[in-house]
């Protein structure tokens, strides 16, 4: 029998082996929908519906006497015509630029250090993820303990050493200092595990056969270790980049958005205007438009970090 006639012999129909074929593929299918079916219903009730609601209120505008109004785009005007708006974008994104490069210039370190040949490996790649795991709200009120103006950790260590208390929460310098330290601290664990896992995913031998060739460290690095870790290093850039955009506990529970509104960021900014406001309209309208620059920033960066032939 040639394959074509097994095939035609395989598809005919009223064969009693096609009727046994269609019931093994229907209860495969069976089993693969009762596998991810609750997936794809918890994605539809907490994902995709509230993504709906979200771009319905944002053609509305909440009136304290007529109620909700339909405005059309005016949300969207009013954001991109108003230079406040323009302000909560920048300080959003100088925030994410230093979080951004504290976290992958020092996560990569730690991750270069842990993979070396250093005793208690393990232990190490433990502490540094501890901070992940802790809940943003426990290290807020630590770092509102720290920065206290009388009995503060921080400014009772610099009378110690013989200088004055700094008014931490009065300055908006010291406030966007301490939430980019804070959220560096916060994910540098989860950076430097996802940088172990990609320098451990590198062959010994590509830097053995560098050796051979009497390449330095440095050579090493630039030709080797980081060409061999784009993939990682574009993943770990995207994730950072959708986090940096998703600052807000340490802005609400540490700077509470102060000195005078100077180290507001975008998204509590929504937070401002949905809850604090009462205008959904416009606090939904900012949450479509921040997810559209985030998903333009995340195409480009995988655009730009796919591999080149």
């Amino acid at each position: 029998m040639t394959i074509k006639e097994g095939v035609r012999q395989l598809f005919k129909k009223g064969e009693p082996h096609n009727k046994k074929t269609s019931k093994r593929e229907r209860a495969d299918n069976l089993r693969g929908w009762a596998v991810i079916g609750p997936l794809v219903l918890y994605y539809a009730i907490f994902g995709l519906i509230p993504l709906g609601i979200v771009f319905y209120y944002s053609f509305f505008k909440d009136d304290l006497f007529a109620g909700k109004v339909f405005v059309g785009f005016e949300n969207f005007i009013t954001f991109f015509s108003d230079e406040y708006y323009y302000t909560l974008l920048f300080d959003t994104l100088l925030i994410a630029v230093f979080t951004i490069g504290l976290s992958l210039a020092f996560g990569l370190l730690l991750a270069k250090l842990m993979t070396s040949q250093i005793r208690g490996k393990s232990f190490y790649r433990t502490v540094y993820y501890l901070p992940v795991v802790i809940s943003m709200a426990v290290i807020a009120q630590i770092a509102n303990v720290w920065l206290e103006y009388n009995n503060g950790t921080v400014n009772n260590l610099i009378v110690a050493f013989g200088g004055q208390r700094i008014m931490w929460k009065d300055s908006t310098f010291w406030m966007y200092f301490w939430i980019i330290v804070i959220c560096v601290w916060k994910g540098l664990g989860a950076t430097v595990i996802l940088f172990v896992a990609g320098l451990s995913g590198i062959s010994t031998e590509i830097y053995e056969a560098a050796d051979v060739d009497g390449a330095n460290k440095f050579v090493k690095f630039f030709k080797i270790t980081l060409p061999q870790l784009k993939p990682m290093f574009i993943f770990v850039l995207i994730t950072s980049i959708i986090g940096a955009f998703n600052v807000f506990e340490p802005v609400q529970l540490i700077s509470a958005g102060g000195p005078d509104g100077s180290t507001k960021v975008i998204l509590y900014q929504i937070y401002d205007e949905a809850f604090q406001n009462g205008n959904f309209g416009m606090g939904s309208a900012i949450s479509v438009i921040v997810m559209v620059i985030l998903f333009i920033l995340t195409a480009l960066n995988m655009k730009f970090g796919e591999s080149k032939d």
